[in-house]
């Protein structure tokens, strides 16, 4: 079995599991000029389930995602506050490979410290990014978004990167964003995702 095939059994395996960081910058430029800030997180995912904690930090104004989704609910806070449900999307990173996106295997690359094959997303139409834990806001314009998966040879899944760039205003200001993410995988066992108690 090719490393792409055995890459897509394992991801949309009812059993399969994974964890890890998740690191990256997002930039933003005005009219006023550019500047950037560090993205870091955490992200789980088992069968269906998945959970995801993303902050950034950029012109002085930080801010923390957190996102769950057990079953037919999804959850989902902003700063530590108070959070909020409803029904899940049912967009998860298994759907996403089991809706016949076209991977192309483009060959081996040095990623996360280790030589990895390069699984490119030939058509991103369709692929939501919440899917990531990365939520997509009414006011964000012209997004265009880049999406690749690492595997190592047998097809083991290793992490993906995530590139997203869009237009909206940042303290009432117009702006384009850029904002690229590495999701590590570091475990593929013993993930526990449940939904939050308060």
């Amino acid at each position: 079995m090719s490393t792409l095939d055995s890459f897509k059994a394992r991801i949309t395996s009812s059993d399969f599991q994974a964890q890890g960081p998740v690191t990256g910058s997002v930039t933003v430029a005005t009219f006023l000029g550019s500047t950037s800030g560090p993205v870091t997180g955490t992200f789980k995912v088992k069968g269906g389930d998945s959970a995801y904690s993303i902050s950034s930090k950029i012109l002085g104004i930080g801010g923390t995602i957190d996102t769950i989704a057990v079953g037919d609910w999804a959850y989902s806070r902003t700063n530590g506050g108070e959070w909020t449900r409803a029904p899940a999307s049912g967009k998860t990173l298994q759907t996403l490979v089991e809706s016949g996106i076209v991977l192309t295997d483009v060959g081996v690359e040095t990623r996360f410290g280790r030589q990895l094959h390069h699984l490119t997303v030939a058509d991103m139409a369709g692929v939501d990014l919440s899917a990531f834990g990365i939520p997509i806001g009414s006011g964000q314009e012209n997004l265009a978004v880049g999406l690749s998966f690492w595997a190592e040879a047998d097809g083991t899944p290793a992490g993906l990167s995530i590139q997203a760039s869009f237009d909206q205003k940042v303290l009432n200001l117009p702006s384009h964003e850029t904002v690229a993410l590495d999701i590590t995988i570091d475990s593929l066992s013993g993930v526990t995702i449940t939904p939050p108690t308060s």
